[in-house]
């Protein structure tokens, strides 16, 4: 079957990954240093204990919501289409949270920021979920086939990895000369920039907006029936978790363990971002000739071997360890390139497959499920990752627990790769 998808198409669509990707990688690496930095890194807004709770929680309300918001995506009916309205309101939503996020009101702990912090968490996740969730949903609709999708899926990952890049390079540099609120400024109107150029590409198509006749519980059912679907959720909680713990985990490891300056944090996201980038394209030509499941399996492999690695940087002799985590970081950014490529591609399968089942166009609420899971396990990070400071130390004289972190989300990442032994999907899961 010819492709009907335009390189303008492509393109344009990709947007709004750039912008994603640069928010939430900028709010996940610096949101807790920010407000809970070590003792001699600054003002100390909240203690880490409370902000990892907080955090959970707000993480929690993102991934309750999600659902609701894919369902009510899907059942849309409007002029503009079902998911364009959603990414305009989103972005602004997710700007002037953004903007406000870094300002509490208090210079030291104290209940009124802790309501603060979690009252503008809450409204930073809604606002990025309204992007998000309808956002990942139009992917389906613009790619018809498999091979399109693993096409579009690439070109989207190779946004993100933009966006991560950004994130690295801009938001740090922004963070290290004119602070948080400065950085809130700019992440938030390149997310509406980026939002404003895919929006001019979303298909209408009005047709589908009257295929959706499920409701809320009759799709819970039916999702909870699609057991490649419940598979891929269930490894992305695990592997998500441990990405967040490293994003997390780094300005503390660039700080206590490689005893660097704040700035140089970008450094290391730029240099897996770039290893990325290379690598994508790859993981596109290799989904041609081997099954998706197993080129996942693999990815995750990289990725749990090169996290465990980064448990040991400094104590090998003769190597600097600013070269041995240069090294580390470039060898990982290819296998979470690879995953990133093929876990979109086959979320794209699975969403198609069900749509070939239940006759239902039901996209959004497939990703706002999957959104769930990475919610979850960006929850599951911060808890886990204070239990880890205050049971092992993340001071300069006790940095322990930075490199625990690492060794945790290794485990974690190995579990996911068991999980993805369940999978099996007809039509899809072929060679292509």
């Amino acid at each position: 079957m010819p492709s009907t998808l335009t390189l303008r198409q492509t393109l344009l669509y990709s947007c709004t990954s750039i912008g994603i990707n640069l928010i939430n990688t900028s709010v996940s690496t610096w949101l807790l240093y920010y407000y809970a930095p070590p003792d001699t890194a600054g003002v100390q807004y909240l203690s880490v204990a409370v902000v990892g709770t907080l955090l959970a929680i707000g993480r929690v309300w993102n991934a309750i919501i999600d659902p609701w918001i894919g369902h009510w995506s899907d059942v849309t009916r409007s002029r503009w289409g079902r998911r364009k309205p959603f990414l305009m309101v989103g972005s602004v939503i997710t700007l002037f949270s953004l903007l406000l996020l870094w300002m509490p009101p208090t210079a030291q702990p104290s209940l009124l920021n802790a309501i603060y912090f979690l009252t503008m968490t809450i409204v930073f996740y809604t606002g990025i979920s309204l992007v998000g969730v309808p956002y990942d949903g139009s992917l389906a609709e613009l790619a018809t086939t498999a091979a399109e999708r693993v096409r579009l899926s690439m070109w989207k990952n190779i946004f993100g990895i933009i966006g991560v890049l950004a994130g690295a390079v801009i938001a740090s540099v922004v963070y290290g000369r004119w602070g948080a609120v400065a950085m809130g400024a700019v992440i938030g109107v390149i997310g509406l920039v980026t939002a404003g150029l895919t929006v001019q590409v979303l298909p209408e198509h009005p047709k589908h907006n009257a295929t959706v006749t499920m409701s809320f519980g009759q799709s819970l059912r039916a999702m909870f029936q699609n057991r490649p679907f419940l598979i891929l959720c269930s490894s992305t909680i695990l592997v998500q978790t441990a990405y967040a713990m490293l994003l997390s985990n780094l300005p503390y490891f660039v700080t206590l363990i490689l005893r660097e300056p704040e700035a140089a944090v970008g450094r290391y996201q730029a240099i897996v971002v770039i290893a990325m980038l290379i690598a994508a394209p790859i993981w596109n030509r290799l989904s041609r000739i081997y099954r998706d499941r197993a080129l996942l399996q693999v990815s995750l492999l990289g990725f749990a071997l090169t996290s465990a690695l980064l448990t040991g940087v400094g104590w090998f002799i003769n190597v600097s360890s600013t070269l041995q985590a240069a090294i580390v970081f470039g060898i990982l950014g290819p296998f979470l390139g690879g995953y990133f490529v093929l876990i979109y591609a086959m979320m794209g399968d699975v969403v198609e497959q069900d749509a070939k089942v239940t006759g239902q166009r039901r996209e959004a609420f497939h990703y706002s499920i999957f959104s769930f899971s990475i919610g979850m396990g960006l929850s599951f990070s911060t808890l886990i990752i204070p239990l880890i400071f205050s049971q092992y130390g993340y001071s300069l004289e006790h940095p322990t627990g930075v490199r625990i972190v690492f060794l945790v989300a290794a485990v974690l990442v190995m579990l996911s790769v068991v999980t993805l032994r369940g999978y099996r999907l007809t039509e899809a899961d072929t060679k292509r």
